[in-house]
Order: structure tokens, then sequence, then C-alpha cells
């Protein structure tokens, strides 16, 4: 096996090194990704590929350090009025691409054009709808007024994107994917875009702040992880992510790459349909409908996390790139109650929940997920699959391309389902998956199987309405903690980010999923 995959690697790597026409050059950074950008549209999708790409072209309002704490970014600063008003001051002497001055006017366009654009599969609405209005003092000065005391409005600062109100008004998704509104105020600016293919941009000369070391930057998406090393091995690309894990001891040992990890804000996570009485993908043994859905039991729910081996995974799937999950975040970042622990692998007190819930026979489920979207998505739903038959299930694996699963999982078509879903405060994160869909306040936006839980939203909403922060943290952990007791979605493990690069280059993991010219400079820079 370990012969047919270097072989497989090296002849992919020849056709690369054939049919590629980018070569390195020490103002051209071209990087391999794992990340599928499809769309450039900066409100239409909130993502990983997005939030990642979108970075070069476009800019926030707040940008967020190396601990997750928002600092300013395109505003220069920004303070409480009242409970109710924050006033934001703007940076001067900012322009888009087209030349345009940035003002408040492009803030306002910004936030009444994000919870009206179509179809979008997670809106960026869940981080406007708190701010009710904004009051335009001067051009470079403006007033949020929010419905209710907003406490985490500086990290909703820190995930929209801002547009130029001249170029995008009026305009669509498809004209932003088509390069004609796709204009920001980043170091970077539009040169092309291939769906599903290739990103490039390049620098903006104007751009009001440090001048990033690369004039040209190519983004391939290079999804399957053969393809993705043999372009790094060849020569074609200086720095890859997603290092696919069989192959880190080799890369490590070769003297011509170096290797850069670190811990992931995020969650690899099993979303369950508990909220229907029939589900799609749930049947009796046999393939016969069922009479019940026995997701909507706590106890169903609890025996599938008890049943995975989660370090199983992270040892054998992930060979260590992962640590075992207890809740929608690490403790180690903004909002996440210590100590909770994740739920101890034990067969036995699984099939006796099982059986104590009336399904100690078992039942057929199918666990979809991705095959191309995040490293070893497949095989860790594989191996969960047999660990829940261990359980007397009949667990079989569906996995398709992300470009269908995410569009299908928003319509509920899934019984369960494996992703991953990264915030930079935990508040966020149960917002987005676990808070009653409720899109007139943004809340459930990655909510797919429609849970709901009056105790969880009500302690979330107290806690994102709460000024002082440890009063907020209180709450929001009393949330977190029961929500996790109730067991909507199964958390199995936060990743680690796993990056090489030729040598000569240094690579900076971030907490967010992003891998982007911004992390990558000439060593010593």
């Amino acid at each position: 096996m370990l012969v047919r995959r270097i072989a497989a690697i090296v002849a992919i790597a020849l056709s690369l090194s054939l049919a590629c026409s980018f070569p390195a050059t020490a103002q051209t950074l071209t990087m391999g990704t794992k990340l599928e950008l499809n769309t450039l549209d900066p409100h239409f999708f909130a993502a990983f590929p997005t939030g990642s790409s979108h970075e070069l072209i476009y800019e926030r309002l707040a940008m967020l350090d190396d601990k997750l704490v928002p600092r300013p970014l395109l505003a220069a600063s920004w303070k409480n009025i009242d409970n109710l008003t924050w006033e934001i001051k703007l940076r001067k002497g900012v322009v888009f691409h087209n030349g345009a001055p940035f003002t408040a006017d492009d803030v306002i366009f910004t936030w009444e054009r994000v919870p009206n654009v179509p179809n979008s599969p997670n809106s960026f609405s869940q981080f406007t709808r708190g701010v009710e209005k904004i009051i335009k003092i001067d051009d470079h000065t403006l007033q949020m007024k929010t419905s209710a005391p907003t406490p985490m409005l500086p990290n909703d600062l820190a995930n929209v994107f801002i547009v130029s109100a001249s170029a995008a008004k009026g305009l669509t998704t498809q004209d932003f994917n088509s390069g004609k509104a796709a204009i920001g105020t980043g170091p970077y600016k539009l040169v092309e875009w291939k769906n599903g293919e290739q990103l490039t941009v390049e620098r903006f000369d104007k751009y009001w702040g440090p001048k990033p070391p690369w004039a040209k930057v190519i983004e391939k998406v290079l999804a399957k992880d053969p393809a993705r090393l043999a372009a790094l091995l060849s020569g074609q690309v200086d720095a890859i992510d997603a290092v696919p894990s069989a192959d880190m001891a080799r890369i490590k040992s070769d003297g011509k790459y170096s290797l850069f990890r670190g811990p992931a804000a995020l969650v690899h996570y099993i979303a369950l349909d508990s909220a229907r009485d029939v589900s799609p993908f749930v049947t009796a043994k046999d393939g016969k409908p069922l009479d019940k859905n026995p997701l909507k039991d706590p106890r169903v729910r609890k025996a599938l996390s008890m049943a995975i081996n989660r370090t199983a995974i992270i040892d054998r799937v992930m060979d260590g790139s992962g640590i075992a999950a207890a809740q929608l975040l690490g403790e180690q970042f903004p909002g996440s109650p210590k100590g909770l622990k994740p739920d101890a692998f034990d067969i036995a007190k699984a099939q006796a929940l099982l059986k104590e819930a009336g399904w100690g026979d078992g039942f057929r489920i199918v666990l979809h997920a991705t095959n191309d979207r995040y490293p070893n998505d497949a095989s860790v739903a594989q191996v969960v699959a047999q660990m829940w038959t261990r359980l007397g299930l009949k667990a079989e694996v569906e996995a398709i391309p992300g470009s269908l699963f995410f569009s299908r999982a928003s319509k509920q078509d899934f019984s369960a389902f494996a992703a991953q879903y990264g915030a930079e405060e935990a508040a966020n994160s149960l917002r987005a998956l676990v808070a009653t869909y409720t899109p007139a306040k943004g809340f459930g936006t990655a909510n797919r199987t429609r849970y709901s839980n009056v105790i969880v939203d009500g302690l979330l909403g107290d806690a994102l309405q709460t000024m002082d922060d440890e009063r907020r943290n209180e709450l929001l952990g009393r949330a977190i903690k029961f929500a996790m007791t109730d067991q909507p979605l199964i958390p199995v493990f936060y990743p680690i980010f796993d990056f090489a690069a030729k040598k000569g280059l240094t690579i900076t993991p971030r907490a967010q999923r992003r891998f982007n010219a911004l992390m990558v400079r000439p060593t010593g820079k």
C-alpha cells in the first residue's frame, strides 16, 4: 500500500510539473488549498473558504487577534454611548480598489445588504440582526443603535466584510462572482477567479496598511490530498494546508520543507434530527418505516455519543491532529465554560440507554458526510458508523461533495450528518448551531436539524444582552452545559491545523479555519 501511494503521488507530481504554468517566484506566492471557494460574494455564505479567501480582497470593521479578541481594522475605534448605542469611528484615508473613498455610507449599505442576500446556506445576518438602526454622524463617524444591549457587537463587527456602496448597489451575487462587484479595501485586488479551481489576486498599491510581501497570489484549489501534496513536492505550489496525516513524517524528514501546526477554534460534530416525528434516513433495520423517530429521545442521542471512541478516531484516523471535544469550542477560547469533559466511550452504558429508551434492538441510520471538505472527513464518518454498528444499529455512510452536501443539509434532507463549525466566541457557535431557527433574529443560521429548546434560547438570549462580562459568561456557560446534556449534536473532536511550506517561508497558523497569503511570509520578515 505504501509503495503504491508513493508511486501515485510521484505520478501526480510529474503531471503537475508538466501541466502547471505557475512556478514560484520571489514576488509570487502560489498556494495549494483544500478550501474550495465557491463565491466572491462576501455576504452569501458564512463558511471557512469564504472567510479565508475573502480576507485578501475585502476587510471588516474589526479583526481578531491571536487570542480572538476584536481589534480595530476599518473601524479606528468603538465605544458605548449607552447600553443601546455604540459609536464607531471609521479609519480615514482608506479607498476601495476602484478608487472610491471608504465612508460611513459603505457600512450602512453593507448592513442593509446582508439580510437580503437570497439563498444563503449560512447567512451573515446572525452578525447584523442586533443592529436596529445606523445613524451617520459624518463620513467617518456613525452610531449603531441596537434593539437590546449587545455586548458582543465588536465580535460581530469582526465577521462582516464591508463592500462599496457605489460599486455594489443594485447588484447580485452573480455580479460579485463575475468580478463586477468584487471590490473591497483589502491588500489585494481581484485578477481572476475560476469557481472551485483558482483565485488570482495582485497587490493593491493604494492599500492603507502595511505593504504585503507578495505582488501576486495564486490560490489553487486542490481538494484531493495526494494532488495537494504532489503539487508541493513538485514545486508547483509553495505551501499547502490540511497536510495529509499519513505523510507528515515524510515531509518532516525532508530538509526542503517545514511543517507548522496550531489548535483550531472549531468543532467536528455530528448533527442529529431530533425535531421531526419521522426522519428520512432512520428506519427499521429491514428498511421499513418506523412509527416514531428514535433521535427525538435524548437518551438515544446520548447513547450515540457514548458509543464514539474519540481517542481512537484522533489517534488512528487523524494521526493525532485533534483533541476530544466536550462542547462547541475548546475551553481555552472566549465564552467556553471550564471543566466540561467529552462523553466517555462506554458501549455497555450506551446499550443500556438504548434499551431504556425502547430501542434495544436498534434501528437503521444513514450518516451523511462530505468527502472533500475536511481532512479525513469521509474516513471519520466511516469509523463512527462502525462504532454505531457495535452499539447495535445498522449504520451506513453516504459521503458526498461539499458542493452538494450543504444545500441538502439546509433543506433538512438528512437524519444525521457530520460537519465542522468555527467561531471566535462560544456564543456565536451556540447562536448558529443550537439556537432555535429564527431568521428575524439571525439565530439558528447553521441549525440544519431545526432543534429547539426554550431553556437554551432563554439563557443564550439573556447572555447576549448582558453587558457585564462575568455575568454574561455565567449565563452562556449554563446554556452550553444544558445544550450538551440534551445532546442536539455530538461534539467529536477539535481539529488541529497542519500546514507545510518550502524552506524559506513561515506560516503563522490561526485559530480560525484560514489559509491565505496573510499567514505566509518569507522567513525572518
